[in-house]
């Protein structure tokens, strides 16, 4: 009876693997700060991408064939 349950582990173990998953999180922010930029940056850049696709095609956008396959009722 003085099993512990494979499904929970023992604490060590618990603590352990919510270390690790705490410095994995700070590595994948790091990682996606140093690669997109800041938040707001990336926010600023995506704005821009959809300004200038207002400018050289209108909006809405066209529907795509993908888009107008993927509608079709069957």
């Amino acid at each position: 009876m003085g099993e512990t349950n494979p499904l929970v582990g023992r604490p060590e173990d618990v603590r352990r693997w919510a270390e690790n998953r705490r410095i994995v999180n700070a590595l994948e922010v790091r990682d996606l700060v140093a690669h997109w930029g800041e938040p707001e940056r990336a926010v600023h850049a995506h704005f821009e991408l959809l300004n200038l696709w207002l400018a050289l095609h209108g909006w809405p956008p066209p529907e795509s064939p993908v888009d107008r396959r993927d509608n079709l009722v069957v």
